[in-house]
């Protein structure tokens, strides 16, 4: 069988006479099989370099986005110390409010758990710390340390929260405990379970005090209140006020000329509630003062303050 040949015919393009090269299907067969071997290795060295640079500037943009997250950690971590200083001053006049407000010191152990950190576990499951120790290890440690920081802000706002609220029921208690003479004058009477009494001459409990004073001296409202009773009442009282303070406390002013206030009002510590008078069951004019505490009456005296100031 005859051998297949290729003519390559070459054609200028002046007058000289066109050539032709004979050549072997074989020789064609080889040069096609180099040429397509090489320019297919000349494409997969093409690709490898284009990967290796691909994978050249991937790292390198890594590396610049970790040593950006480095720097915003260090930030991250000199904002904490400074935020961890501004809740170590809290913490500090937190006690104090808790000194005021009368309530303990907060346990150890409370105390304790508020600040305790997370474990090794979520460091050995965190991939930046298996690509980057050194990094991770740092990511690890700002994040752990932000995690006190927050406990430790949630501990010590309720514990302020506690202190406050304390405070301030005690405060409206405070405001409610009557702790200022009712009116200028001298004792007259005194609180007593068994008193002589001048006009019905018999002995029997008073059970507050008498302050003398002229007709139209003030009577001032001890503490804050509202008045339960403002008028005539029987039993030798004659025109009575009696305001209830909450938290168990009463006050009661009898023998008034002149009454200021309604029931219903809401009064305050040192507001003129009446005048001092002479009705009801006396032989001359002067203030009965009562205090009430729970249902029972107890000594007027021991609610005043001297040199108290009013509200």
């Amino acid at each position: 069988m005859a051998r297949s040949q290729w003519t390559l015919l070459l054609v200028p393009h002046d007058n000289e006479r066109v050539r032709s090269i004979q050549i072997s299907g074989k020789s064609v067969r080889i040069a096609v099989t180099s040429a397509l071997f090489f320019a297919f290795t000349l494409a997969l060295f093409s690709i490898g370099f284009f990967v290796k640079q691909s994978h050249q500037m991937r790292a390198s943009r890594l590396e610049h986005e970790n040593e950006l997250l480095a720097a915003e950690v260090d930030q991250m971590r000199s904002q904490m110390e400074t935020l961890n200083r501004s809740i170590d001053d809290l913490s500090a006049k937190g006690e104090k409010y808790r000194v005021v407000a009368g309530l303990p010191k907060i346990d150890p152990q409370v105390e304790r758990v508020g600040i305790g950190g997370p474990g090794t576990a979520t460091l050995k499951s965190d991939a930046l710390y298996h690509m980057d120790p050194k990094r991770g290890q740092k990511v690890f440690d700002t994040s752990s340390d932000l995690g006190v920081l927050l406990r430790r802000a949630a501990l010590l706002r309720s514990s302020m929260e506690e202190a406050l609220t304390v405070m301030q029921r005690n405060r409206e208690r405070l405001a409610a405990t009557p702790s200022i003479a009712p009116s200028n004058g001298p004792l007259s009477s005194l609180f007593s379970s068994g008193r002589y009494h001048p006009v019905l001459r018999i002995t029997r409990p008073h059970k507050g005090i008498d302050i003398a004073a002229p007709i139209g001296e003030p009577i001032l409202a001890p503490a804050k209140g509202t008045v339960r009773v403002a008028g005539y009442t029987s039993g030798g009282y004659g025109n009575m006020v009696e305001i209830d303070h909450g938290y168990g406390y009463v006050t009661r002013f009898a023998h008034i000329s002149r009454l200021l206030v309604h029931e219903g009002d809401v009064v305050k510590r040192g507001q003129v509630i009446a005048l001092v008078g002479a009705t009801g069951l006396v032989s001359g004019p002067h203030l009965h003062y009562e205090v009430e505490v729970n249902g029972k009456q107890v000594d007027p005296l021991n609610f005043i303050i001297e040199d108290a100031i009013p509200d």
